[in-house]
């Protein structure tokens, strides 16, 4: 499983921009190969990466070092500043012209470009309602869901619905065949 250099880029300006006094811990307490990736000036945004070593491992330890092992919080708050860098940097044409459940379709098809091999889709909408179902993505642990899911409420709310929710159904961290996040909002 690869991930996208993007979301390498916004893990480690997501620790320096909220977390600065935490960062030189964070970056100390990698391993040796994720250190040497999340210690350059520049990541290679376009470039491919072993997911486990320079997205897993980096996570996990923003999950320990600053969340006290909450991955619900820690990938709720990385999803939603991706989002925040995403769509109102390069994606922003999209807030300007999509209805929530385009851009949720849109999500999910940019997330399959960032993640490889994964397959992750819109399975139902209705007016004020998605469910964003991902059928496959090897090794997602639960802080990864989180973040999926952060980074969907915070385009939702970015593409001005209010009071976003959202719940899993299931999750393939817990062992179930998918990850199921069904998203509500006013």
């Amino acid at each position: 499983m690869k991930v996208k250099g993007t979301g390498l880029k916004t893990t480690r300006d997501f620790v320096k921009t909220n977390f600065p006094s935490k960062y030189a811990e964070w970056i100390n307490s990698l391993s040796p190969e994720a250190r040497r990736i999340y210690s350059t000036d520049i990541i290679d945004v376009g470039k491919w990466y072993d997911i486990k070593p320079a997205y897993y491992e980096p996570i996990d330890m923003i999950v320990r070092l600053i969340y006290r092992f909450d991955s619900k919080k820690a990938g709720d708050e990385l999803g939603r500043y991706s989002a925040e860098v995403a769509l109102k940097g390069i994606y922003k044409v999209f807030l300007l012209v999509a209805s929530p459940q385009y851009l949720m379709k849109r999500a999910a098809n940019m997330m399959k470009a960032f993640y490889d091999p994964s397959e992750i889709e819109v399975s139902e909408s209705s007016k004020k309602q998605v469910v964003v179902k991902i059928k496959k993505f090897d090794g997602i642990n639960r802080s990864t869901e989180y973040r999926i899911a952060g980074w969907c409420a915070k385009a939702l709310e970015l593409c001005n619905c209010s009071n976003v929710r959202y719940k899993f159904l299931n999750q393939l961290s817990s062992g179930n065949e998918n990850t199921s996040i069904q998203f509500d909002w006013d």
